[in-house]
């Protein structure tokens, strides 16, 4: 009997050294573990060792044997981050290499103790770190896995690993340097994904009748300021479908479109008009009158479906291009980790051997090699964008070869383009690191609280946060005083940001909580605005002649003349020809047209030009003179009496107009141009009639257009 258990324990003894070789066992813990290349294995154990690695097939071309080990006391590595260490540091390394990049992408996962997991508020504070050989830099952990104990990520190298608790300071420094980067590197991107995003928004507003310009550029330029990165960072992390797409469209165009109609009468008068119109659209007209904001959100948003076709019905045009082009920048927008090593590496910021890498800095060819599979994952994207885009199942080899080299030139482009911003970034983080801070005080970076789910990326909630900014600075015309002293306004802000995702689609309740914090005019009974209901020109003088001149007069409505001749036979001091007979001076005056309404209050543009011919000889002063003014309320007749006029807005003509005069050479006239402004007055109780009047004189008459307004009570 001893025998017999003598002879098993030996068998036993000679088989252990040989299981803990075993590919994919997942129990060998620290040492070392062989993975065959096609099959992939898990290495450790999260209940004995606290962590595993999971390499899948195809990381290795070849069988590898991986070994992990504690970080020892005694070096720089543990020393450096031991105070901030959440789990055991380990150290990864592939045998026989000093330093690896994978084919594919392995997961790591530390668990924490269950005395040391994070609430809502320290959440993303946990995060993973990595040992760069002079500092440990922080990873951005799974948030899903966070919430389950689990610190969690992906990588392409092997080094040294540990959990890390970010300080406050730590984290508002980490995510304002991440914004900055975006910021300034996806700049050119983010205009031309813009312009896809502006044809939705056509499409959209056209399918409903809005055809009011006025109301279109405010809906678009609202839009504009709901970020379009918000939708690339969509997109890409949630691979989200045309459908899902078009729904997250809608809604930014649907509030942009409340928004403005709640803050501007003009356009709630046009977009209410377009709207009666529409025969599906009525019950949201009728909202959008009675201040119904949440019902007036939610009739325009199911129409989307319908107007863009992502219900079922097949997606317009824009729709799909701006998928495009939005996936098109997550793919290339400078979104990611390795990307970040990878360029520290190629511009030498970054210590040998950093990130798995083993190049000279500036060499590309090298480094393009050994970025390997995630250089490879950047073209599969851009692979598969492309055969969805042309409706294909397969690419040929020509195809699939230009794609290659495409991704290769846009990479190294990008590189050079960030090569040129990298001295501005500390500045734009310094901005950025103000913005984080106050939205981290107000609780908007706590996890589960003010629509923070925890399954949402930092980074998307990030541009959501900087979107809602956008908007609630969009609503107070882009005035930051509005929010208080200069030391609180970003406090202030971001309090309001919490109110907005607070009040959800309820946009009434949050203008009203604007208003009673002062940040918005309140609204007083009979508000309303300018209306222009008809123009017309004062009755003036065609022409006139005597035995020295003749002269004539014509025009109105934003086009003026004024021509005079000289018919006598005389000269004068300054003349530098005998007889002045025959000259003459042709003046032509244009003027923008002003808008159709304006609010009380509200800035009035018109655009002046005046200019002459003349003959080849001119000695006399027969020029004339362009200008603006408004009437004073309730003006009965609006070409007599003192008004107030409109002067340049630049300052540099401080006359109250622009005019013609003769050069020093008494060889021709010349000219002046200017845009000039003034402030409408109020209506309602001050009155209900004002004039806008613009026109030119010249001789003893003048030429003059009335457009006269009516206020019109909303």
């Amino acid at each position: 009997m001893k025998q017999k258990i003598w002879s098993i324990l030996l068998i036993v003894a000679m088989l252990l050294p040989l299981t803990a070789g075993l590919s994919g066992c997942g129990k060998s813990g620290f040492g070392s573990t062989l993975i065959v290349g096609d099959k992939g294995g898990v290495i450790g154990d999260l209940k004995k060792d606290g962590w595993t690695v999971s390499i899948p097939a195809g990381a290795f071309e070849q069988d590898v044997k991986v070994t992990v080990d504690k970080v020892a006391d005694s070096t720089e590595a543990y020393i450096n981050g031991k105070a901030a260490f959440l789990t055991t540091p380990i150290e990864i390394k592939a045998e026989g290499t000093e330093s690896v990049r994978l084919d594919e992408p392995a997961r790591v996962s530390m668990k924490l103790d269950e005395k040391n997991l994070p609430d809502n508020s320290t959440f993303d504070q946990y995060v993973m770190s990595y040992w760069t050989g002079d500092e440990w830099e922080v990873i951005i952990p799974d948030p899903v896995e966070l919430s389950k104990g689990y610190l969690t990520f992906e990588t392409w190298h092997f080094s040294s690993y540990s959990g890390k608790k970010m300080t406050d300071d730590e984290q508002v420094r980490e995510y304002a340097r991440d914004l900055a980067i975006d910021d300034l590197t996806n700049q050119a991107r983010n205009e031309a994904l813009k312009e896809k995003l502006t044809a939705v928004v056509d499409d959209y507003l056209n399918g409903l009748s809005i055809y009011d310009q006025e109301a279109r550029n405010e809906i678009i330029s609202r839009v504009w300021a709901s970020s379009s990165m918000d939708i690339a960072v969509f997109l890409t992390e949630n691979g989200a479908s045309t459908a899902e797409l078009g729904y997250k469209v809608t809604d930014m165009i649907v509030e942009s479109t409340v928004d403005v109609c709640a803050e501007n009468p003009l356009v709630l008068e046009a977009v209410s008009t377009a709207l009666d119109s529409v025969g599906d659209a009525a019950e949201a007209s009728v909202a959008l009158y009675d201040g119904n904001y949440r019902k007036a959100a939610s009739e325009l948003t199911a129409l989307g479906a319908t107007v863009l076709g992502y219900g079922g019905v097949g997606a317009v045009k824009s729709l799909v291009d701006l998928g495009a082009a939005a996936v098109e920048q997550g793919i290339m927008a400078w979104k990611d980790y390795e990307e970040e090593c990878a360029y520290k590496v190629f511009y030498g910021l970054a210590k040998g051997n950093a990130y798995g890498y083993k190049i000279n800095a500036g060499d590309w060819g090298t480094l393009i090699t050994q970025m390997g599979g995630y250089y490879h994952q950047i073209v599969r994207e851009r692979k598969d964008e492309y055969k969805r885009i042309s409706g294909k199942d397969t690419l040929s080899d020509d195809e699939q070869l230009m794609i290659e080299r495409q991704v290769e030139s846009d990479l190294k482009k990008k590189f050079e383009e960030r090569a040129k911003i990298d001295s501005k970034i500390d500045a734009k983080q310094a901005e950025y690191e103000i913005l984080v801070k106050a939205f981290k005080d107000a609780g908007l970076l706590t996890r589960t609280e003010n629509g923070f789910k925890e399954d949402m990326t930092v980074n998307r909630r990030l541009h959501s946060l900087l979107a809602i900014r956008g908007n609630i600075l969009n609503i107070v015309g882009g005035d930051m005083s509005k929010f208080g002293r200069e030391k609180d306004r970003e406090e202030n802000l971001a309090y309001a940001i919490k109110m907005w995702i607070g009040y959800g689609k309820d946009r009434a309740k949050f203008y009203d909580w604007m208003r009673e914090m002062g940040y918005l005019e309140k609204q007083k009974e009979g508000t309303g605005y300018w209306k222009l209901v008809r123009s017309f020109t004062n009755k003036y003088e065609t022409s006139a002649s005597n035995e020295n001149y003749v002269e004539t007069w014509s025009g109105g409505n934003g086009s003026y003349t004024y021509n005079c001749k000289f018919i006598g036979n005389h000269w004068y001091t300054a003349s530098t020809h005998d007889d002045c007979h025959g000259e003459f001076v042709n003046n032509t005056g244009t003027s923008s047209t002003p808008k159709d309404s304006y609010m009380g209050g509200e800035r009035v543009e018109i655009d002046l030009k005046i200019t002459a011919t003349t003959s080849s000889n001119i000695c006399f002063h027969l020029g004339a003179s362009l200008g603006a003014r408004i009437s004073y309320v309730n003006d009965d007749d609006p070409f007599v009496g003192y008004d107030t006029s409109l002067y340049d807005i630049t300052e540099k003509i401080t006359r109250s107009y622009i005019m013609t005069g003769k050069n020093d050479t008494n060889t021709g006239y010349w000219g002046e141009s200017a845009t000039v402004g003034g402030e409408m007055p109020s209506g309602s109780a001050n009155g209900d009639k004002v004039y806008i009047v613009i026109g030119m004189g010249g001789g003893n008459n003048s030429v003059e257009t009335a457009y006269e307004y009516k206020w019109v009570v909303k």
